[in-house]
């Protein structure tokens, strides 16, 4: 006898979140909804801004004295918002007294000395710093009422007989090399020498050789032109995530709603579709189609799940849709052939499968085999008693390494390393340091420990360390299949940073919020974090430990790791590690402070959004997603003793899948469906990814008592 049953439930906004893709949108705790992202970024300089390729004697820089002005046109759609910022890269000479001038179309600004402006921004008009004054990016509000839509004039102007200011300029030669899409510069800046008669659009820099745009950008404070938000799978049965054997059933009927907020001057548009497959990337799922009125109803649909896709407009900047969450109603039946088996989940340690928001381009581990071999990599890790070990050994290897130069123009991960065999015959590494930070460009060292971690299977990346306002670091970051998190790694100092409670090694993420908990305030470009925490023995209350390994030069002074801990506040994470494979579009021309379109950004409430920046982030599964977990899915069949289990993962490089039953060997298969069929009492199932490099992710396991 079949059984009817009706089901009702919710999931808010909150709910949705925390696995849900989102692109220029924000989960807004105050409002407790999904809605477009707040701030715009207006910029045409982003692919070639740094030291173009050839340049001497900062020639890619305007200098602004009496007599010369420059000019950048910028075009907004529209010109309405609730704030508006002048962003600018260049540089305010030590001790400077004189204001920049600023023309927003005709409305004329006057931005004084930072020292008198800005006294605790001391990094724009001293070198107490450090590095930091090569250049900075500055932030001028301008007035809304002065916009327009089209082309709006920015003229910047010093009247100081010796330059005072400078600008950078972005060379039209180096956009291709920093984008895929946009190849050259849309001719929007030039120089004026008679005081703004006459306009020169070719001759820019110094030395009027460069022909580019000025990196001068506009942030607005107005919601996005547009967001788009992707749901995780929702079984229309449940409504939960799957913790057991989930029924067979037919969905007879079911009826979602969406419940959206749309203010007028804005739009919102709902697509779903359908699966009998619990994993969003099988086959069996239904195309997306348009949803009516944020509402609709399926009768005998083709499956239990539902995906769905939803895109805000902002036709008005000053307005957001608002999206709350979602209704389900369904009405259910067990499937006619139901078995009349008794299951019990006596088990289940499961992985989750959390997609970012933005796409990742991971490298070819075999595109690395080469540098596995020449370096011997294999016979240098082979006494690892795990995998962790194995990363540290890599991390001490890229320390000592003997290191070539990066070409800034064309990145590749091997002509960073350099064979120099010993008497042996094997890879020789460098002697003893008269120090703990190894001398050199820390980028280098860092990509040398992302390749080889690559090249042995370990998933890494690049990350840029800047807190609002430290002149940054290059670190890595590797993906841990013990720990299931990402590990920060810096190979400049052969360090980690772990929990003093637990020893686990820390992420970037993790660390950024301890490094939040003994903030006094939050950093920004006005009070940065030296003006916070002016001590640096105030970094010593934060709850984080540091390896020292075996190192004689002790990474506990000041100096060494709480110093850098200083910089782990905004987190700015390239969103490619592909270098092997293709040396462009470039993140970075390691000249300057970036800002690149290439990059993804950490931010919190301590740490806010820099405006330098396009793309950001609050949420931890966007910036640290788990990678090579094996989530599945147990389903009951028609076949009285087979369970479905599907199988969902996010693991570069995918191989196989690995599975083991009741204890016998392993099997490998690549389908992400398989059969388990099961005997009276307990049975047991295993299984894990293995990556193309041979690397296996952590076990998911399913323990299951059937009653005949």
């Amino acid at each position: 006898m079949s059984i009817d049953s009706s089901l009702c439930f919710a999931l808010d906004a909150a709910a949705l979140e925390a696995r849900g893709q989102f692109d220029q949108l924000q989960y807004c705790e105050l409002k407790k909804a999904i809605v477009l992202n707040d701030m715009l970024l207006v910029e045409d300089d982003a692919p070639a801004i740094g030291r173009p390729q050839g340049a001497e004697d900062r020639s890619w820089f305007e200098k602004l004295q009496e007599g010369v002005m420059v000019r950048k046109d910028l075009v907004l759609d529209d010109p309405r918002a609730l704030a508006a910022y002048l962003i600018f890269n260049g540089r305010e000479m030590d001790d400077n007294d004189h204001a920049l001038h600023i023309c927003v179309n005709g409305h004329h600004l006057i931005r004084p000395p930072s020292k008198i402006a800005h006294p605790c921004a001391r990094h724009y008009y001293t070198s107490d710093w450090g590095g930091s004054h090569f250049d900075n990016w500055f932030v001028v509000a301008v007035p809304v009422g002065a916009l327009r839509q089209g082309t709006n004039e920015f003229v910047l102007w010093a009247e100081s007989e010796e330059a005072s200011w400078e600008i950078m300029v972005a060379a039209d030669g180096e956009y291709e090399r920093g984008s895929e899409t946009r190849l050259c510069h849309p001719d929007r800046s030039a120089k004026s020498r008679d005081g703004g008669r006459t306009w020169d659009f070719e001759h820019l820099g110094w030395k009027d050789e460069i022909d580019g745009e000025y990196a001068i950008r506009l942030s607005l404070d107005r919601s996005t032109p547009q967001g788009t938000f992707i749901s995780s799978v929702i079984d229309l049965a449940t409504g939960e995530d799957t913790k057991r054997i989930e029924r067979l059933l037919d969905i007879e009927e079911c009826r979602v709603g969406w419940e959206v907020d749309v203010p007028e001057g804005s739009q919102v548009e709902v697509e779903a579709r359908l699966g009998d497959n619990p994993v969003p990337t099988a086959a069996a799922w239904s195309p997306f189609e348009s949803v009516a009125n944020f509402s609709k109803t399926w009768y005998s649909p083709a499956g239990r799940y539902l995906q769905f896709k939803m895109v805000m407009h902002a036709h008005n900047p000053l307005v957001t849709p608002v999206f709350k969450g979602i209704s389900v109603e369904a009405k259910c039946r067990e499937h006619k052939h139901r078995s009349n088996r008794f299951y019990h989940l006596l088990q289940f340690r499961n992985g989750r499968v959390i997609r970012p928001s933005l796409p990742y381009v991971h490298e070819d581990f075999a595109r690395l085999n080469e540098l596995r071999h020449r370096f011997e990599l294999d016979a240098m890790v082979a006494d690892a008693a795990t995998e962790f070990e194995a990363q540290l050994q890599l991390m001490h290897w890229a320390y000592k390494v003997p290191l070539g130069r990066l070409d800034a123009y064309q990145w590749n991960y091997f002509d960073l390393p350099q064979l120099d065999r010993d008497a042996n015959g094997r890879p020789g590494l460098l002697g003893d340091y008269q120090k703990r930070r190894r001398d050199g460009h820390c980028l280098y060292c860092n990509l040398t420990l992302i390749a080889a971690c690559l090249a042995m299977g370990f998933p890494a990346r690049w990350v840029n360390i800047s807190t609002k306002h430290t002149y940054g670091h290059e670190v890595a970051e590797v993906w841990s299949n013990e720990f299931d998190k990402w590990i920060f790694l810096d190979a400049t100092r052969d360090y980690y940073i772990y929990d003093p409670d637990t020893g686990i090694p820390l992420s970037l993420v993790e660390i950024s919020e301890r490094l939040a908990e003994i903030m006094p305030g939050p950093a920004t470009w006005e009070y940065p974090i030296q003006w916070h925490l002016p001590d640096l023995e105030m970094l010593r209350a934060a709850r984080v430990a540091y390896r020292q390994g075996d190192n004689a030069f002790s990474i506990d002074d000041l100096s060494g790791g709480p110093e850098h801990l200083m910089l782990k506040g905004h987190l700015q994470m390239v969103r490619r590690n592909d270098f092997a494979s293709r040396p462009w579009p470039l993140p970075w021309r390691l000249s300057s402070n970036w800002g690149s379109d290439l990059f993804y950004c950490f931010y919190s409430d301590v740490f806010p959004r820099k405006r330098e920046y396009p793309q950001h982030t609050k949420r931890w599964q966007d910036f640290s997603p788990p990678l090579n977990q094996a989530e599945l899915f147990l389903s009951e069949t028609a076949e009285p003793d087979v369970l479905r289990v599907d199988v969902d993962t996010e693991t570069p490089c995918f191989d196989a899948f690995l599975v083991q039953i009741d204890r016998v060997e392993w099997s490998e298969q690549t389908d992400a469906s398989l059969e388990w069929r099961l005997h009276e009492g307990l049975n047991q199932l295993w299984l894990k990814t293995r990556n193309s490099a041979g690397v296996c992710g952590p076990e998911s396991h399913a323990a299951v008592v059937m009653n005949t």
